[in-house]
């Protein structure tokens, strides 16, 4: 890259890095407010937090569509703006101006507000870096934004208890607010993407069929990530262990390590050869974590599976994106990433099954399991039929 290449590249992604610490800011401190101080019930804690993730998958797509047919800028800074406006309803709280009766409906609207705006920057980050940089820089542009979401919400839940203790509600929802200001001034230099004119009768439903069989195998990858999330804190509790908080910062260390330093491997290879290897990796890891019950092995476990988790998404993308015009790039990776987000969602509740009657280690063997067949389907090439 050359200079002006890299300010491009640094902008955008200082812009998702401060638009996602948003995302963590609430993660530590909102389940305790709505359990401790509103007296809801833990499924009623869960549903609020989810509500985030299901407004970010039913609008990927749409934030997509906006990106190809507006421009990409014109998404991020509406999404930067959304993201914004998910602060507004915890000042209104902190300042006792909301009756008992809305205060759990104003938590909803933050949350939408939030995993709207979250899809729209990180689809449209993704849409814009494409445009500006072109195919040559395609798997660094994937690579990295995803490097800088991921930073921005591991750092914004230390963030946001730092700013809990002293402030509570009103000092978080300050921060919800400036934070994407901050991200809003970052870009503001970069120039908008041309907007391609789209092949008549082109639709979002006939892009969908397009990316599903890629997506089939973005969402058996995710299992993974899900799985450790939710349970490795409680498969060590339960084995009397200790340091699960380790465990968790192996696969975040593995992963943001992953996206780093393996560029050159996917290029090497090919990105469908190194998702393959990048999934295989995924299911030695989780049956280390299944089958090996010592917390060393759980560590290599983890680790394993982080590293083979960061390689999937940027490869299988660039591989997508390389077989689809430019004029619906946006609209592709908006459907092609609803398939992660939804498998983020669903696998917590769905493995969460396995566990009454098979124990934590099930929950590590279905994920394995899952990785395996996309390992399956990729090597088959089944998702560039």
């Amino acid at each position: 890259m050359n200079r002006s290449e890299r300010t491009i590249f640094a902008r955008l992604n200082l812009g998702a890095f401060l638009s996602f610490l948003v995302v963590g800011l609430p993660l530590p401190v909102l389940p305790l407010y709505i359990h401790d101080t509103l007296g809801y019930s833990a499924f009623v804690v869960g549903a609020c937090i989810g509500t985030h993730f299901l407004a970010a998958v039913l609008f990927r797509a749409r934030a997509g569509r906006l990106a190809d047919t507006r421009g990409a800028r014109h998404t991020v800074h509406a999404g930067f703006l959304l993201v914004g406006c998910s602060g507004l309803p915890y000042i209104l709280l902190a300042w006792g101006l909301c009756p008992d009766m809305f205060k759990l409906p104003l938590i909803l609207v933050s949350r939408c507000c939030l995993g709207i705006g979250h899809s729209m920057v990180g689809t449209g980050s993704i849409a814009w870096g494409l445009g500006l940089l072109g195919p040559p820089h395609a798997a660094a542009v994937v690579a990295w934004s995803g490097v800088a979401m991921y930073a921005g919400v591991g750092f914004g839940s230390p963030v946001g208890l730092f700013l809990w203790n002293p402030g509570g509600l009103v000092l978080l929802g300050l921060a919800c607010c400036l934070l994407p200001a901050l991200a809003a001034l970052s870009v503001r230099p970069m120039r908008e993407t041309p907007v391609l004119r789209q092949a008549e009768g082109t639709t979002t439903a006939g892009i969908l069929r397009q990316v599903a069989r890629s997506g089939v195998c973005l969402a058996l990858n995710g299992v993974g990530n899900a799985v450790i999330a939710a349970f490795i804190s409680l498969y060590f509790a339960s084995m009397d262990w200790e340091h699960a908080a380790f465990a968790l910062s192996c696969f975040g260390f593995a992963f943001v390590a992953g996206r780093l330093f393996c560029g050159g491997f996917r290029s090497a290879t090919g990105e469908h050869r190194a998702a393959a290897c990048a999934l295989a990796l995924e299911v030695l890891g989780l049956t280390m974590v299944a089958a090996l019950p010592f917390p060393a092995a759980s560590f290599i476990g983890v680790t394993l599976t982080g590293f083979g988790c960061s390689l999937v998404f940027p490869a299988l993308a660039v591989a997508l994106l390389r077989r689809l015009p430019n004029e619906v790039r946006g609209t592709a990776l908006g459907c092609f990433t609803a398939f992660q987000d939804i498998s983020f969602a669903a696998t917590g509740p769905l493995t969460g099954l396995l566990v009454p009657g098979f124990g934590y280690a099930s929950v590590f063997y279905a994920a394995a399991a899952c990785a395996a067949l996309g390992f399956v389907l990729v090597s088959t090439g089944f998702d560039r039929r």
